[in-house]
């Protein structure tokens, strides 16, 4: 058994051709190997001189420019033309490669400058931002600490030629009403520290952490970093948490997204591909843990479906229609909406941060001016946004009783995932009356009923809130519970 070093600068022609011509030799002889040492060109000079002290190599010029093959044992062969012609063709008997001026060595010395800038990245910044949540994935999933969510039934539809699924739950609402009350006056979620990936942004201003109940594989949470802190549980063995409080519960003045928010989620598009998506939220009252009022990332694709699916969220294709044609909403959805591009033209390429701008000033084009009560659901990738104005109720009023049983749906709505509780059958459906047929898929028994306004039962009729089993069948229903309609009326669903 034999064995080579082949040392040169990684954009060297003549060290892609020995390369070449050293890969040659080890798929016809499988006990010789080599070893390449690729240099950055601005690192070769110094690793060169230490190789002729090391080895005591003579005869070469202090500003040698490679390559340089000797064996493991620190006999020296020579450069690039000693290589090929003492070990490629007499020693092995293997043709010459051809002339280093093909094309071919070009495209090595190409491929091997950017491995070696990718590796110095590496040894600078650490792993990219993929391998980190590859690595932090496994980790989680070795130690316990996933536990995705039970879909009773999965449902795809397609309405007006555009593809959407509902995932529905039995036990959503339970864990709702759990969630009011474990979390009513603002308490933090508490996540194991072994669910952070890395941080991210401008100055590492997010955390991120993979979600504890992950709706897609690889689901993303991006905390601001300054309010995330570290606890530690003692037992038989310290474990560290991470408490998280809910976003904008400290300062009502950090209620909506910023710079810092578009620039973190531009960042893990960017390295991973995926849906961002938020909700803003003044009104109602609140029905999610504290790390799902945070900026989410939901990874490609944004269905179960594998690769079964050619699609990477469900109303992909409408989206692509909807940037060709230029449309400023998403014509499959019958309530307000906003849709704008924020890709680059085509055949150009923008870095995350330039991205990060055009998310920034497209949320702010048609957000508007918040106001004290407004909220809406909001997605995102590196191609478009898209918001949904809503139109929670006060939480004294009758319509609040609709919003506990039916909130808003997550703001992956907006890409084609509506998940929503399953919905058992109530009066007038259990009758099997006729009225059942048409009626509204959320109403209340005062409108079941015909109870006039003003009687004695109407209040606590109005408040008895019906929602039909069939709403299953219409995830624009489910959306539009809450969204605004086209004309700025408050929504009612029939």
């Amino acid at each position: 058994m034999a064995s080579y070093i082949i040392a040169g600068k990684a954009d060297d022609v003549s060290f892609a051709r020995a390369e070449f011509a050293a890969k040659q030799i080890e798929a016809s002889c499988p006990n010789i190997f080599f070893r390449y040492e690729m240099k950055h060109p601005d690192h070769w000079q110094q690793f060169i001189t230490s190789i002729f002290r090391k080895y005591d190599f003579d005869g070469y010029a202090d500003d040698f420019s490679g390559p340089l093959v000797w064996t493991h044992e620190g006999e020296l062969i020579g450069g690039s033309a000693e290589f090929i012609q003492k070990i490629c063709h007499e020693k092995f008997g293997l043709p010459a490669p051809p002339p280093i001026t093909d094309n071919l060595f070009k495209d090595i010395a190409k491929d091997n400058m950017k491995q070696v800038k990718q590796q110095q990245h590496r040894e600078l910044n650490g792993p990219p931002f993929g391998e980190r949540c590859e690595t932090a994935q496994k980790r989680a999933l070795a130690a316990g600490l996933l536990s995705s969510p039970i879909w009773d039934e999965e449902k795809r539809l397609v309405i007006q030629g555009a593809s959407m699924e509902v995932w529905m739950s039995s036990t959503l609402g339970a864990e709702r009403d759990m969630i009011r009350c474990c979390f009513a006056n603002g308490e933090s979620s508490s996540i194991d520290a072994g669910l952070a990936v890395t941080s991210v942004g401008t100055e590492k201003s997010h955390t991120v952490l993979l979600h504890p109940s992950p709706l897609v594989t690889k689901h993303l949470v991006l905390v601001p970093r300054r309010f995330v802190s570290e606890s530690t549980a003692d037992g038989a063995e310290s474990q560290t948490f991470l408490e998280v409080p809910p976003h904008g519960f400290r300062n009502s003045l950090e209620n909506d997204l910023g710079e810092a928010d578009f620039a973190a989620a531009m960042e893990v598009l960017t390295s991973i591909g995926g849906v961002a998506c938020w909700m803003g939220l003044r009104g109602g009252s609140e029905y999610r843990v504290p790390l799902d009022t945070h900026l989410q990332v939901l990874p490609f694709p944004v269905h179960h479906k594998g690769e079964d699916s050619p699609l990477r969220y469900p109303l992909e294709l409408a989206c692509e229609r909807a940037l060709k044609d230029g449309d400023k909403a998403l014509k499959v959805f019958p309530f307000q909406n906003s849709f704008i591009p924020i890709a680059a033209e085509s055949g150009e390429r923008k870095t995350s941060a330039e991205l990060a701008n055009q998310a920034l000033k497209a949320f702010e084009q048609v957000r508007g001016k918040p106001g004290k009560d407004d909220a809406f659901a909001l997605a995102f990738t590196t191609s478009w946004l898209c918001l949904m104005p809503l139109v929670p109720p006060q939480p004294e009023s009758a319509r609040h009783e609709a919003w506990l049983q039916m909130p808003p749906p997550p703001p992956c709505a907006l890409c084609g995932i509506v998940v929503c509780p399953a919905v058992a059958q109530a009066f007038p459906e259990t009758a099997t009356l006729p009225q059942a047929e048409g009626a509204q898929l959320v109403s209340t028994r005062a409108e079941e009923e015909g109870i006039p306004e003003g009687t004695p039962e109407f209040d606590a009729a109005n408040r008895q809130i019906r929602i039909n089993t069939r709403i299953a069948e219409f995830p624009l229903e489910i959306m539009g519970v809450w969204a605004k309609k086209k004309d700025s009326q408050s929504p009612r669903r029939k």
